[in-house]
């Protein structure tokens, strides 16, 4: 449109000018008319030689708005189906600088229909650390043209440097998305960082081998996903009872040898009391040993068997008559044998104090809280805890994720070399398995690991399991920058996690300091970069507590992609999302007036009379949504209304056509319509 308006300035300047070279304007005396006008009216005859110039000018402009218009509306729209959706390069690289996420194409922002200049709708790094919702109906693509697209730019990204490639958690309960990241990383010559989790693998993870953590943080969250599987109870003693419960077990587990603790030895001790009576006196037993304890004579016992006992070194205790020496079995028998009164003591601040003041603490839980409660509320206490442990006791669930103590310690210590260095690898042998390395060196090895559990075969252990390797593999993430801050040298690789049917691992802490509302929202410093599906907004109102817990964890998300929606109330409450804009709307009135209304004899209608007819139209300003909830439901496969977040600032809702990870890049969704591919 500018050159065709540039092209009829320059005809009109051209215009002018040939017609002043070739014709100039009369001179005085060479017409009377024009000397007599000049004379009479020397305004006129200004006007007169202005127009004589300017009219071969006035005549291209007319000409060419002419065939300007008559090309637009008649002619351009015949042309344009040929050259419509020629797509731009795809804007991003995997050898880019920084990640970014492609969405997919952008042609007219409001109406679907296809523009003469498409473009590409690009997720920056910084947006993409806000993390993405895509949201989508059954059989809408949100799988294909979101979830599979997004992964491999994310997971090609920068797969040449081990230094700088992304790790990732992949967590989905169907059971093939799994199978495509492999292929994603074999395809970007990464198969080897690909790690993968489930039954009847390979790999053992134990949820509770945090050695980072204390007690108390590993059973507040056995608690809180208790409460998230079977409902968070209105009295606030459940969830402490069994929070106290689980934390004095793994406590005393930590004690014993080896100090390794499994759900398994936490149900076993909870349901079993001798067992766990058994597991106190071996960690008593194990402090006697350990701390040091003095034996205290009176003087006139040692003055008595001075010769007996100067073996071992007596010091008076102050403030009194007695003497002491560091008590041992030979000491021991060989006071009995004197039949010399002995009283022993535990030396304060001596080795092994502070291991037997531990010990001590779970005795007193023991005997002083356990032990003063009703029989019935104990019995409560561990049948409601038992409902979701006892999983872990099947054979199949505690080969994978209750595994033995590690032989060889050097295999669990954290490297500290570069990020590339990992422990060594050994190749699983048929029937046996091998250990999951910590999930803060997956995450730093630039590892993707991926938990296969199908959700038909066991959906509450699927899950369980999910909600616990994810909130694991969070707070690995949120000791990046204290990590960071030691070793400022250090790339901070950016972390993703992928998450397809998210309604099955969602969960909101509400009150507590646990949830994903508040991991996504702290996990921003940590680079990491959350990607979730889900099929509505209903869906996980469902699965989370009531009131407003699922508006705070999706405003954790900002850039939101909305696909078909099925149900009314995430129609609505995504057109309410994507904002209101003011509208001019117009309004009809008809009037009619008759004096003498006459009846027809023939039809027996009125009619007929004299009258008069009125129309008027007016017109009215109000705000309107951008997207109405109707044409969220109207939406075809493969497009969507997309409000992005580019890091900076919220960008206007907008349509957005995907692109199926299995067709080409280059072509574009209209064109892919029309031949029937889409």
């Amino acid at each position: 449109m500018k050159s065709s308006s540039l092209a009829i300035i320059g005809g009109a300047v051209g215009a002018v000018g040939g017609q002043a070279l070739k014709a100039p304007f009369p001179p005085p005396g060479a017409n009377p008319y024009l000397d007599l006008i000049a004379w009479h009216d020397p305004g006129l005859h200004a006007a007169i030689r202005v127009w004589y110039h300017a009219w071969p000018a006035v005549a291209v402009v007319l000409a060419g708005s002419l065939c300007l218009s008559v090309w637009r509306v008649w002619f351009q729209p015949l042309v344009r189906i040929v050259h419509r959706g020629r797509l731009p390069e795809w804007p991003t690289s995997s050898g880019d600088d920084a990640p970014a996420l492609v969405v997919g194409e952008q042609h007219h922002p409001v109406v679907p229909r296809e523009s003469e200049r498409p473009s590409w709708l690009v997720i920056p790094e910084k947006g993409l650390y806000t993390g993405v919702l895509v949201v989508g109906a059954v059989g809408t693509g949100k799988t294909t043209a979101c979830m599979y697209p997004f992964a491999r730019q994310l997971l090609s990204w920068q797969a040449d440097d081990p230094r700088r490639r992304a790790g990732a958690l992949v967590l989905e309960v169907k059971g093939d998305f799994c199978y495509q990241v492999r292929q994603i990383l074999e395809d970007a010559g990464r198969g080897d960082d690909y790690l993968e989790i489930g039954l009847g693998g390979s790999l053992q993870w134990n949820p509770l081998d945090d050695p980072l953590l204390d007690s108390y943080s590993l059973a507040y969250g056995v608690a809180s996903l208790i409460n998230q599987l079977f409902g968070k109870s209105r009295e606030p003693f459940w969830q402490q009872a069994y929070t106290n419960l689980v934390r004095w077990i793994v406590e005393l587990h930590r004690l014993l040898p080896g100090g390794w603790v499994t759900l398994q030895d936490v149900y076993r001790c909870t349901v079993d009391a001798d067992l766990l009576v058994d597991r106190i006196r071996e960690a008593q037993k194990l402090a006697d040993e350990l701390r040091q304890v003095r034996a205290v004579i009176s003087r006139k016992d040692m003055v008595a068997h001075s010769e007996a006992l100067k073996k071992w070194a007596w010091e008076q205790v102050p403030g009194t008559e007695n003497m002491a020496s560091r008590f041992d079995p030979e000491l021991g028998k060989r006071l009995k044998k004197l039949k010399v009164k002995c009283r022993r003591e535990a030396v304060e601040g001596g080795a092994g104090s502070e291991f037997a003041e531990r010990v001590e603490a779970v005795a007193r839980w023991y005997l002083k809280d356990w032990m003063k409660l009703d029989a019935k509320l104990r019995t409560s206490i561990v049948e409601g805890i038992s409902v979701f442990l006892s999983l872990f006791d099947q054979p199949e669930v505690a080969g994978v994720f209750c595994p033995p103590p590690p032989k060889d310690d050097a295999l669990s210590k954290r490297a500290d070399g570069d990020d590339e260095e990992r422990p060594p690898e050994v190749p699983a042998m048929p029937g046996l398995r091998r250990r999951l390395p910590p999930l803060s060196e997956l995450i730093e090895g630039g590892r993707v690991l991926a938990l296969n559990m199908p959700a038909g075969a066991n959906p509450a252990l699927a899950r369980a399991i999910g909600v616990l390797l994810k909130n694991g593999w969070m707070q690995a993430l949120l000791r990046r920058p204290a990590e960071a801050a030691r070793r400022p040298g250090r790339y901070m690789r950016p972390a993703v996690f992928i998450c397809d049917e998210y309604q099955a691992f969602a969960t909101v802490g509400q009150d507590d300091p646990s949830g994903d509302e508040k991991a996504f929202a702290l996990t921003r410093q940590c680079r990491c970069i959350p990607i979730v599906a889900t099929q509505s907004l209903s869906s996980l109102r469902s699965v989370l507590p009531s009131g407003e817990a699922w508006r705070t964890l999706v405003q954790t998300l900002r850039t939101r992609i909305f696909l078909s929606l099925s149900d009314e109330s995430s129609a609505r409450i995504a057109s309410e999302m994507c904002g209101s804009v003011m509208k001019t709307q117009p309004s009809y009135t008809f009037s009619e007036t008759t004096g003498r209304p006459e009846f027809s004899l023939l039809s027996g209608r009125a009619g007929g009379g004299r009258g008069t007819i009125g129309a008027s139209k007016s017109f009215r300003r109000s705000r309107e949504p951008v997207f109405t909830p109707r044409e969220f439901g109207l939406l075809a496969n493969y497009q969507a209304v997309c409000l992005p977040y580019d890091g900076v600032k919220s960008l206007p809702a907008r349509r957005v056509y995907l692109k199926p990870h299995y067709l080409p890049k280059d072509v574009g969704y209209w064109r892919l319509r029309k031949e029937g591919r889409i």
